[in-house]
């Protein structure tokens, strides 16, 4: 009995070791460093300094091209052609719960306008997707190369999480919008592809002017309700081209998270409506970027598809009476700077307030990630920082603000073809949310660390100090 109890006890003994052993590879304690302190920091300074060297400057009469396309997928329940958009099964993005879309309850588009000043070219892009998927834009990158490069395009979506999935790999990818499927990014990258020529083809002289109103009755702070801050800001862009057609933008901080986890129909959600309404009335192509969404949740009347049109109808509504009053312009001052960031180990997964799963393991839970990329662009009096991000609204409001100061109109827009996360001011690093907690995957320093760069981005495409 004595003997197999001691055996017992080093079997025991082993384990525990063991135990240990595995919790101390497979953990990692939150790293506080200084962000200013780190190498990752000065790589960043560097290049952004480099990037501003070798900025875009233009400055002349404006070309603007207007495109769309539907990418509203088949369903079919035979043999798919994955070419023609059909495909048997796609999976909702956004929601970790989300269904297989079953039927369409409105289409879903990819929009992009173009922009050409003095032979310097950039284009708008955006989609009716929950995030512009990276492989995507890879496939879009290759496509074009030798007409159009990567800097010069810049992507939003709406984040309605009522559009396709299977678009990013890995564990992550999987969990919010379903297994991979190499099928859907190439039928996306063909379709962006002959959506970003088909804008370039249609430039013609055009009229340009920027504004914004705000509407707070539409958006609440998430994260700690009425008590927060928030960017009630809807921005606008409106471009009319010689011939008389109209393009506009709106972007707004509030999720389209309006239409829940159990619906299976394809929708834009209330970008969706909000894009309609405008052209159902004298608009020909409305775009709606989702803003600084990282703390932003919406508010309005009804549920489901009521709520949904009745926020993005008021919000279309709004936008129409300050359009009136914008003041165009023909001569353009141009600028657009894009620049590689680099950022601090990945502290992804809660363990406790001190640690962390260890970045080596959270890496295998992510999709691997090209050099991330921040983009820059001045028309005139707006400042577009096109990020890939949720950035919240409150850390949005600080640059909004310093930019209007100075006589700015400004976009803040997420999903710039990567993704990080959300970005949310570091005291609620610690705050049982799920902004801060299951998505703040770069440790307490990665919100402050990222707006010292978007203020220097702003600085520098302003010829100020914020």
């Amino acid at each position: 009995m004595g003997k197999w109890l001691r055996v017992l006890l080093k079997i025991l003994g082993v384990l525990i070791i063991l135990l240990v052993i595995l919790f101390f590879f497979a953990t990692s304690t939150i790293d506080t460093t200084p962000y200013f302190e780190t190498e990752y920091y000065s790589n960043t300074i560097e290049n952004i300094e480099e990037a501003v060297k070798n900025k875009t400057d233009a400055k002349g009469p404006l070309l603007a091209g207007f495109a769309r396309t539907n990418i509203t997928p088949k369903i079919t329940g035979g043999t798919p052609d994955p070419t023609k958009g059909e495909f048997n099964n796609i999976k909702m993005a956004g929601y970790g719960n989300g269904k297989i879309a079953t039927s369409v309850h409105d289409s879903i588009f990819a929009k992009a306008i173009a922009i050409e000043v003095d032979n310097e070219t950039v284009v708008l892009i955006n989609a009716d997707l929950v995030a512009i998927p990276e492989d995507v834009v890879k496939k879009v990158t290759d496509n074009l190369k030798g007409k159009i490069s990567r800097k010069q395009l810049f992507f939003g979506a709406t984040h309605t999480h009522s559009s396709i999935g299977n678009c990013m790999p890995g564990y992550v990818g999987k969990s919010f919008g379903g297994e991979y499927q190499p099928e859907v990014v190439e039928w996306l990258g063909q379709k962006f592809s002959a959506l970003i020529l088909q804008a370039l083809a249609d430039k013609q002289p055009a009229q340009f002017a920027s504004g914004y109103v705000k509407v707070p009755n539409l958006v609440r702070n998430r994260i700690i309700g009425e008590s927060g801050r928030l960017n009630d800001k809807l921005d606008l862009l409106s471009f009319i081209q010689e011939n008389g057609k109209k393009a506009t933008i709106g972007a707004f901080s509030a999720h389209a998270t309006v239409i829940g986890t159990d619906n299976e129909q394809y929708t834009g959600d209330y970008p969706g409506y909000f894009q309609r309404h405008l052209e159902e009335n004298g608009i020909d192509l409305a775009l709606f970027f989702a803003g600084t969404v990282g703390s932003h949740s919406n508010k309005g009347i009804g549920e489901k598809f009521e709520k949904a049109k009745y926020i993005g109808e008021t919000l279309a509504d709004s936008a129409r009476s300050t359009l009136k009053k914008m003041e165009y312009q023909v001569d353009m001052d141009l600028t657009a700077l894009s620049s590689e960031i680099e950022i601090p180990k990945l502290q992804f997964l809660y363990i406790s307030d001190r640690l962390r799963l260890s970045p080596y393991l959270g890496s295998k839970l992510m999709p691997k990630m090209n050099p991330i990329q921040v983009q820059g662009l001045k028309l005139n009096n707006l400042i577009w920082l096109a990020l890939p991000y949720e950035l919240s609204g409150e850390y949005g409001l600080d640059l909004k603000n310093a930019l209007e100061l100075q006589g700015y109109n400004s976009v803040l827009s997420s999903f710039n073809g990567q993704y990080l996360g959300y970005i949310v001011p570091q005291k609620y690093y610690y705050y049982d949310t799920y902004e801060a907690r299951l998505m703040g995957w770069y440790g307490p320093s990665m919100g402050d660390y990222l707006m010292e760069l978007n203020f220097k981005l702003a600085n520098e495409l302003t010829h100020t100090k914020l």
